[in-house]
């Protein structure tokens, strides 16, 4: 496994306890910015398994 495919996994597992962490909040606004963060995740996440291995620069 690549550095870069364990650090989508990482941000694919950020995002699972984000979205777990808004369905179990009884704060309004805990549940709606864990959610916003889990959503934001999961789209770097697609955007990073788009990039073929040689383009993806992450600093």
């Amino acid at each position: 496994m690549t550095d870069i495919e364990r650090r989508i996994e990482q941000l694919e597992q950020t995002a699972a306890e984000r979205a777990l962490i808004a369905d179990l909040s009884t704060v309004t606004e805990t549940r709606i910015r864990n959610a916003q963060l889990a959503d934001e995740l999961r789209l770097v996440v697609a955007q990073l398994r788009t990039l073929r291995p040689g383009d993806a620069h992450i600093v």
